[in-house]
């Protein structure tokens, strides 16, 4: 008999063990779905402000003339990213609304007034590192470890068909992520605008001195439009609104659960359940025949 038609027909000999272990996985990956917590997705969608969208339009002798090309969301991507993800951003988003305690405020002991230690796998994983590298780890909930969730918890991406940044996360504490980056937006704004402030001065003292020793009236005019232009943007710098992420989309949280997947993982079981059990058959029959070869030599 040929050998694919006689295995074949094994395996179809074996259809009650294979439903059988196809059930089996559909039950234990109901049960997983169950134990599953639901996780919503919040998303909000940013790009840079321009300075067109500030109501400024210096012209493009304006970026010529302080070195600066074109901006766009590819190129404020990197930027928004470092910044976002920064130290001192969490830092200061830390000072301000109290980061460490609200999302590990169930590590705090009112008692001693200190937090006690994080114990689990990724840290077991990194004493034992440090461990070998001779440095002490002490997991407790400080503005290192709020910055590593920060950076687990909330995504950038950028779009290059729709030129957007969009800032996500994927959690089951849709209202505390929401406000969370909500605030690390504003922060992060506002790490930018630390960053602006030293540069606009340096740029009208070097304007003004410019201004003064040129005679021409056409250089003058060109000048003093640019100069303008930097003194408005000091001035909006000192505001509260944002300077330089731009909301393009406000923050929005999903209706329902988009996690988990359950028609997704019930399938993903159940085949699984399905391909152990075609395993398991096929080397039992690699078996047999093998031993059946054997014993005809």
């Amino acid at each position: 008999m040929n050998k694919l038609l006689k295995y074949y027909l094994e395996i179809k000999s074996k259809k009650k063990s294979i439903f059988l272990s196809v059930l089996f996985f559909f039950v234990a990956g109901f049960f997983f779905v169950l134990n599953e917590t639901p996780k919503y997705s919040i998303n909000i969608a940013v790009n840079q402000n321009s300075e067109d969208s500030q109501g400024v339009n210096p012209g493009k002798i304006v970026s010529l003339a302080l070195g600066q090309g074109s901006s766009n969301a590819s190129k404020f991507y990197y930027d928004l990213s470092e910044a976002f993800y920064s130290q001192e951003v969490t830092t200061s988003y830390d000072k301000k609304h109290q980061g460490v305690k609200k999302f590990f405020g169930s590590f705090y002991d009112d008692n001693t007034k200190e937090y006690s230690q994080i114990w689990n796998m990724a840290n077991r994983i990194q004493y034992l590192k440090f461990l070998l590298l001779g440095i002490d780890y002490n997991p407790i909930p400080n503005e290192y470890l709020l910055n590593n969730f920060i950076k687990g918890s909330v995504s950038i991406n950028y779009d290059e068909f729709a030129d957007l940044i969009y800032i996500t996360s994927m959690t089951d504490s849709p209202d505390q992520i929401k406000q969370l980056i909500i605030d690390l937006i504003k922060e992060t704004d506002n790490y930018f605008k630390t960053k602006e402030k030293n540069q606009i001065d340096e740029r009208i003292n070097f304007l003004t001195s410019e201004l003064n020793s040129i005679s021409s009236i056409s250089q003058r005019d060109a000048i003093s439009r640019i100069l303008q232009n930097q003194f408005l943007k000091k001035s909006l710098v000192g505001t509260n609104d944002l300077y330089k992420i731009k909301i393009v989309r406000d923050i929005e949280i999903s209706e329902y659960p988009v996690q988990p997947n359950v028609l997704f993982l019930l399938v993903l079981f159940s085949m699984f359940g399905f391909f152990v059990m075609i395993a398991y058959h096929t080397l039992l029959f690699l078996k047999n025949e093998f031993n059946w070869i054997s014993s005809i030599e």
